[in-house]
Order: C-alpha cells, then sequence, then structure tokens
C-alpha cells in the first residue's frame, strides 16, 4: 500500500457480491449482444438527430468502448480479489466485518467508471430512468447500494487529495 492508495472500509460479504456483478458486468460485455438494451445504455448515440450518422459512428467505436470497460472492470476486479470467501460458510459476523479495500489512485478512475456503468445496467434492466424513482419492492437497493458506494469513493478521492494539499 502506498501513500497514494485510497481505502475504503467494505464488509466481506459486500466485497463478495461487487466482485460478482463486476464478474456479470464483464461476461454481459463479452458476450455482448448489440440489440441488448443495457449494452445500448453504454454506448448512447453520438448523433441522435441522425440515424446513419449515429449508426456508423457506433459502429467504429463501440468494440473500442466497450473493450476499455472490460479492461477497468478488470481492474477492479483484481482490487477485489481479497474479498473472496465461501458465503455458506461465513457467520454473520465474518461476512460482515469490515475490511479494507485499498484502490490505487492511479485507478480510481476506472473504478468510478466501472460501478457507474454497472448502474447503468441495473437501471436499463429494472426500467430506472431517473433518480427519483423508488420501487417498493426492493428491486432497486442494488442500484441505490452501488450509488452509495460511488459516494463513498468520490469521499474517499476528495479526502486523499485534501491530505495531499490539491
Amino acid at each position: 500500500m502506498s501513500s497514494h492508495d485510497i481505502v475504503v472500509p467494505l464488509a466481506l460479504l459486500e466485497g463478495i457480491h461487487l466482485g460478482r456483478l463486476v464478474d456479470d458486468f464483464v461476461e454481459l460485455l463479452t458476450d455482448r449482444d448489440p440489440d441488448d438494451s443495457a449494452v445500448q445504455r453504454l454506448t448512447p448515440s453520438a448523433y441522435p438527430d441522425d440515424r446513419d450518422a449515429a449508426e456508423s459512428f457506433a459502429a467504429s467505436t463501440r468494440d473500442d468502448l466497450l473493450n476499455r470497460r472490460i479492461t477497468e472492470a478488470a481492474t477492479v476486479r483484481k482490487e477485489l480479489s481479497p474479498f473472496v470467501a465461501d458465503v455458506e460458510s461465513l457467520s454473520e459476523d465474518d461476512a460482515m466485518a469490515p475490511r479494507d479495500l485499498v484502490i490505487a489512485e492511479d485507478d480510481l478512475d476506472a473504478w468510478l467508471r466501472t460501478l457507474t456503468a454497472i448502474r447503468l445496467v441495473i437501471a436499463e434492466r429494472l426500467g430506472i430512468t431517473s433518480e427519483d424513482q423508488q420501487a417498493d419492492d426492493g428491486r432497486g437497493d442494488l442500484y441505490d447500494w452501488l450509488g452509495y458506494r460511488l459516494e463513498v469513493l468520490i469521499q474517499a478521492a476528495d479526502d486523499a487529495d485534501e491530505r495531499r494539499g490539491r
């Protein structure tokens, strides 16, 4: 760990679940179906008023953009590697025990983009079109939790900047 690392406490179970979300995200992008609305949400139209230009632009940039997302997700997954355990064998205390998630400062943007992209996929799957939407059935809890985790990362990065006098 270096003085330029971002350290965020995270329960073991949260880290395990976050790792699984990243794995699912990579699988979605690896097996990409260009007609999948979630994949489309990750590659928005650059020319919403010109269908031909939009399709041409998407065809020339989509794979590069999605491959970059896979590379960034791999960075996130690597830093989540300490969060591994057989969930079924964990006691509640062990599952909820905080651990330090150590994120290299240079990897923070990859984290922010990856968690944001995962939130976009979840929003698409759940039909969430605005932050104000609330589902009473708990389906949006994961979406909200990822938003909370993004806020924690942003705050940790801001705190690190303040410590370094930026």
